[in-house]
């Protein structure tokens, strides 16, 4: 695997600053009041921004763990359910916050759906790293 980290090291450098950033954007868009948002036509198709999000936070999540913590041989079954359980305890924060936010559970379906892909294209990610080619 070090093969492959030391010919792309400017991408595994970029691997934390992409997902704390995506991270921030992600609670920025879900956690602000909906009328403090530019209005957009990216996310008017919710349940797909909900599932870009989440898979996204979730692939990312399992790239940062795999190359730049080096452990390929993390569970990627947990790293799946830590995005589940993220998205969850969002909607959760929506449904508890008085201004301008609603918990739905089409939502957390959406989420969880996104998750789910990114667990299964972090599979063959992770084998190709494992065999450093």
């Amino acid at each position: 695997m070090t093969d492959i980290l030391t010919r792309y090291r400017i991408i595994r450098s970029a691997i934390p600053p992409v997902f704390i950033l995506w991270t921030v954007l992600m609670l920025l868009l879900t956690l602000l009041p909906g009328d403090a948002l530019p209005s957009t036509r990216l996310f008017s198709y919710d349940k797909i921004g909900h599932f870009g999000m989440f898979g996204g936070w979730t692939f990312f999540l399992g790239l940062y763990m795999i190359v730049y913590k080096e452990k390929v041989n993390i569970n990627l079954f947990l790293l799946m359910m830590a995005g589940i359980l993220f998205g969850a305890a969002i909607e959760g924060l929506q449904y508890l916050m008085p201004m301008g936010r609603a918990a739905s559970w089409g939502d957390i379906a959406a989420n969880s759906l996104g998750c789910f892909t990114a667990f299964l294209v972090l599979h063959p990610v992770r084998n190709y790293l494992k065999r450093g080619k």
